[in-house]
């Protein structure tokens, strides 16, 4: 069976530089690579080869740069989709299903897979990812097609749709033995793109691929009676939560971060710690090919001038800018444009991001009438001055940032190693929280992913009453920041117990006394998974460390 994937670097005219840049619907655009690296690498280790169909750019990129061990590389996309539009990317893996002349599987390129599916599903004449069910987003699209679009298939028409069930076939891995199937499914689908050119643009973003790709191949299949083979079985919730479990290795059958789950931090760094962890040569290449380029990442880590280059495998030296002294009051500024436009009629207070307590006292608290306001203001203010505290003493000199770069690559292989072992071995890992941490208090939570989130959060916590609750403020290593979590109150029992190191079978023991002997008889092993996760989740958050004898 020929394991291929497809890269197509948009119309001829997108340069190199646009498509180095491109994040590829993730949150920076060394994750678009990474991805691509880790897809590419788990399945040469899976099947034992993979690959590729591309254009110049696509062979430029992925092989003479990133050197990523394609079998085969061939570029029959160069040029040959220039009439289309980047966002309708599903017409170049479509072409390329085209152009099988045996069973074939596809991978996308943000699919990575660790279990290789069974023969039953290898030898389908149809195979899919996952079989959609009623999922929102097709109905949407698809009703915005029937109003505007002048050709649709009979086999796509309203009255397949409405008032039944909405099946489609995830084409993560897509592929099969039925060549002329794909070569039928392959025409219609291109067919459909083709009479409808005037149109396109009705549908905004990428969603058409779902369509002439997921929705067209599932019909197709069901219209000529041929079964389908899913590597998963049904989704019918547009979460896809189950999809995006790294935590989860080895016992991962894949991961697939599809849609919005790509901007999720999280998932951005596990992709990017698992790649390191794994194959750090193609890691670091990443780096390296993108700061070469003057591209912006978001790793900022690599932009510290005291980090050891010379004790990262193939990492360049290159000249660099220190963060040690920068400060943040985004949220604190955030808070008082808010007062300016809700309570301060008269003139509006401006405070820089060097902004002090006086400042804060003498322009904004004394025009305040409300203590809770004030509460909120000084809560979000003292919050950022311990920010910028811990971050100046984490990243002081060129030892603690690399004593620091160093435990992170660490921890997240000890965590990967520690949770492949059997259980008898696991029960005896010793665990502890981790130090360096700065534990505060609040009344509400002001945690945001994305800057353009602060107004937002800023507008929901005037609206909230103040619950008491606790922070946490740890080093976030790759980005050289500083990272703030809110715990739960068993996360925050287990941090607490653990401030005393304890071997796994000794912390399930002490938490007994927290919950009811009904709950730990009614399945003891429930009980023991839940600690477990929870300890395992603290761990890839950087809370807790496992404890070498």
């Amino acid at each position: 069976m020929n394991i291929v994937q497809t890269f197509w670097s948009g119309p001829t005219v997108t340069d190199r530089q646009t498509v180095l840049s491109n994040r590829g619907g993730w949150l920076s655009c060394e994750y678009n690579w990474m991805s691509w690296a880790l897809s590419c690498l788990q399945a040469k280790d899976v099947f034992g080869a993979v690959n590729l169909v591309t254009d110049d750019i696509g062979k430029e990129i992925l092989i003479n740069k990133l050197q990523l061990p394609y079998a085969t590389v061939s570029t029959p996309l160069q040029g040959i989709l220039d009439q289309y539009p980047a966002s309708l990317w599903a017409l170049a893996k479509i072409y390329t299903y085209s152009i099988q002349t045996g069973p074939f599987l596809h991978l996308d390129g943000d699919l990575y897979l660790w279990q290789k599916p069974s023969p039953d599903v290898l030898n389908g004449q149809l195979i899919a990812q996952n079989l959609d069910k009623n999922l929102p987003f097709y109905a949407e699209i698809l009703n915005i097609v029937h109003d505007n679009f002048s050709f649709i298939p009979d086999v796509i028409s309203r009255n397949r749709f409405e008032n039944e069930d909405l099946y489609a076939s995830n084409a993560g891995i897509l592929g099969g033995s039925n060549l002329p199937f794909f070569k039928e499914y392959c025409r219609q689908a291109f067919e459909f793109v083709n009479k409808n050119k005037s149109a396109l643009s009705k549908v905004k973003g990428g969603g058409l691929n779902f369509i002439f790709e997921q929705y067209l191949f599932c019909r197709l299949a069901s219209e000529y009676n041929i079964p389908v083979t899913y590597y998963k079985g049904v989704v019918d919730n547009p979460v896809f939560k189950d999809f995006i479990r790294f935590e989860d290795y080895p016992n991962v059958q894949m991961v697939h971060p599809v849609g919005g789950f790509k901007q999720y931090p999280h998932v951005c760094d596990h992709l990017a710690k698992k790649l390191r962890r794994d194959y750090p040569e193609y890691y670091y290449r990443v780096i390296n090919l993108l700061q070469d380029a003057g591209v912006k990442i978001r790793s900022a880590i690599y932009t510290l001038p005291d980090l050891d280059i010379d004790a990262l495998p193939g990492l360049q030296a290159r000249s660099k800018k220190s963060i040690t002294n920068h400060q943040s009051f985004l949220r604190t500024q955030a808070v008082i444009d808010y007062l300016n436009k809700n309570y301060f009629a008269a003139q509006e207070v401006t405070v820089d991001k060097n902004v002090t307590r006086t400042e804060i006292n003498e322009q904004v608290l004394s025009r305040l009438d409300k203590a809770i306001d004030k509460k909120r203001l000084l809560e979000i203010y003292t919050l950022e001055t311990k920010h910028n505290s811990l971050l100046k003493a984490t990243y002081k000199d060129a030892i603690s940032i690399n004593k620091l770069y160093k435990s992170g690559v660490d921890a997240y292989e000890q965590i990967q190693d520690t949770f492949s072992k059997p259980i008898d071995q696991l029960s005896q890992i010793t665990v502890s929280v981790q130090p360096g941490y700065l534990q505060s208090k609040a009344g509400w939570d002001w945690k945001y992913d994305y800057i353009k989130d602060i107004p937002t959060i800023i507008e929901r916590n005037f609206n909230l009453k103040r619950v008491p609750q606790n922070v946490i403020l740890l080093p976030d290593i790759l980005q050289a920041g500083i990272k703030e979590y809110y715990p739960d109150d068993l996360d925050l029992i287990l941090f607490e117990t653990l401030k005393t190191p304890l071997k796994l079978c000794e912390l399930l023991t002490e938490m007994k006394q927290y919950f009811s002997d009904e709950d730990i008889n009614d399945s003891i092993a429930k009980f023991e998974n839940l600690i477990i996760s929870t300890v395992k989740r603290l761990l890839y958050f950087g809370l807790l460390k496992i404890n070498l004898e």
